[in-house]
């Protein structure tokens, strides 16, 4: 085991830290859940996903978060016309053609993650962790997310990539950092840096010496 989901998730709050500390802003922070981690910036898309399947897919893009209307001036109700809007957006960030109004549950998990993408995607965070994003996604869904990676990055948003496909990684990163057995190897930068390089990082070896006495 690496250890990079686990960073990751002590970074978005859902772990503690034993030991060390994580600089966000140039400050250092430590952020007690997941609410504390999106109000300082920072979404994450999980791995494992964990979407509401009897609920729709505006519902679960706005899940705790409800766009909402005053009625009479005295209280507030959904505004689903609103949240309707609000979703074909997203949905349309990630080139994915589905009514909002569609329970998860009829999705295929290449859609749900392109939701959970979506997701990730309106808070307008200033750190998105996409842990695996493409592990259940089609050619044209993981083109459509390199696309939006590529719109966030042009909009100063930094994108924590984990992936161990390296075609991946020559096409959407600047910088590459490889963890080995839960500790931190090294950080290079990606144009500078062969696909015999990176693997020797992450077995300790050069790839040719198979056989060691």
């Amino acid at each position: 085991v690496a250890g990079k989901s686990t960073l990751m998730k002590c970074l978005f709050g859902i772990y503690s830290l034993d030991a060390g500390e994580i600089l966000f802003d140039g400050k250092p922070v430590h952020f007690h859940n997941p609410k504390d981690a999106l109000s300082a910036g920072i979404s994450m898309i999980h791995q494992e996903l964990q979407p509401i399947p009897y609920r729709s897919i505006s519902e679960n893009l706005w899940v705790g978060r409800y766009p909402s209307k005053k009625i009479l001036g005295l209280f507030s109700i959904v505004d689903h016309k609103l949240m309707r809007t609000k979703s074909l957006e997203l949905l349309k960030k990630v080139h994915l053609k589905v009514n909002p109004n569609t329970a998860l549950k009829e999705l295929s998990v290449s859609q749900i993650q392109s939701i959970e993408i979506a997701k990730a995607i309106s808070y307008e965070s200033k750190v998105i962790i996409m842990d695996e994003p493409t592990s259940s996604l089609t050619e044209n869904e993981v083109d459509a997310l390199f696309e939006a990676i590529r719109a966030l990055k042009a909009k100063n948003v930094g994108i924590i990539y984990i992936s161990h496909r390296m075609a991946e990684l020559d096409a959407i990163t600047d910088r590459i950092t490889v963890m080995r057995d839960g500790e931190y190897i090294d950080t290079v930068v990606t144009k500078e840096t062969t696909h015999d390089d990176l693997v020797a990082l992450m077995v300790g070896r050069k790839l040719g010496d198979l056989y060691q006495k």
